[in-house]
């Protein structure tokens, strides 16, 4: 056999630094991600009477208002004929209830049954501006929302951009009446006893719903290796939720007409409620994770008989193997 001279043996030892520097660092797991989330409306539905002189719906990417044309949405007047109510996109990343997004930053990958600190990234968020209106008023039935994620490695090392998964809701809206029927919500809560509806206002909470939408573990593969993007519901101060959007009920699934769809499996839909004569924000999030996530969040003493029960099943291969 021939042997390599030194600059052959240069040659080789470069060629062999050229691939680890460009095959072997990309096939390592993406441990931390830039992102940008958005949110945008479309194809609005609505019902009621809009003859009334001087009403108006307002249609944008990040706005469906109605009500009264000059209204404010922020601060409503003592007079319900001169208000309007929205749905809003707001960024929650910035703290922005009005205006869309994108929100951006950076999220690590979650590789375990736990979501906290850096492995949560804000992203948009959904603000209902629920004022008291003229009762003539057309009001939102539904709408479309697309919402669209951006990914891009930033360690080990930063690399091309990838498109997550992009969400699509076809969502129903409904202003329920305040005082229920029969005194019931559609929830089956006391209008009064539960809601505090009077005279003065208060009463059963607006509906928004969807069903069809998978919100958890949507599954993408970046440079062979495997992915899962979640949706997380979020409190004010940006801690977990809830992994995913959570379920409403039967008889709220029944007001928003997603009962009878063959995709609401067990009559179930998800969504969100939102009070009577109150600006309800509902936050939401995103984890990109190595595992796919439970639906609900595990205890601590859960996780604990997992890694026992994991710990367990080692010792029986080890004394089978014996």
């Amino acid at each position: 056999m021939k042997k390599l001279d030194n600059r052959s043996m240069r040659v080789a030892i470069s060629a062999l630094s050229l691939l680890m520097a460009s095959g072997f660092a990309q096939a390592a797991m993406v441990t931390q991600w830039g992102y940008s989330n958005n949110a945008v409306f479309s194809a609005p539905s609505w019902s009621g009477d809009d003859g009334i002189a001087g009403t108006t719906s307002t249609i944008s990417a990040s706005e469906l208002a109605w009500g009264w044309s000059a209204g404010s949405i922020q601060s409503p007047s003592a007079d319900s004929s001169l208000n309007r109510s929205a749905l809003t996109v707001g960024n929650f990343a910035t703290g922005a209830l009005t205006g869309g997004g994108p929100a951006v930053g950076s999220v690590q990958t979650n590789t375990d049954l736990t979501l906290t600190g850096t492995e949560i990234g804000k992203g948009i968020s959904f603000t209902h501006w629920n004022n008291v209106l003229n009762g003539n008023y057309e009001t939102l039935r539904g709408a479309t929302i697309t919402d669209t994620l951006t990914l891009t490695p930033e360690l080990p090392g930063i690399g091309p951009s990838q498109a997550g998964p992009t969400l699509v809701f076809n969502f129903q809206f409904r202003e329920t009446p305040n005082a229920g029927t029969n005194g019931l919500c559609a929830d089956g809560k006391s209008a009064v006893g539960d809601y505090g509806y009077n005279a003065a206002g208060g009463g059963c909470p607006d509906l928004f719903g969807f069903i069809g939408t998978q919100t958890v573990n949507q599954s993408f593969i970046y440079d062979g290796f495997q992915y899962f993007a979640s949706v997380l519901s979020l409190h004010a101060d940006g801690t977990l939720d809830a992994i995913g959007i959570a379920a409403l009920t039967s008889g709220e699934c029944s007001a928003l007409n997603l009962d009878g769809d063959p995709l609401a499996a067990g009559n179930q839909c998800f969504g969100f409620r939102t009070l009577e004569t109150a600006n309800t924000t509902e936050r939401f999030g995103l984890a990109i994770s190595a595992i796919r996530l439970p639906t609900e969040i595990p205890e601590p003493g859960a996780i604990a008989l997992i890694g026992i029960a994991l710990a367990c099943l080692g010792l029986l291969r080890l004394r089978s193997r014996n």
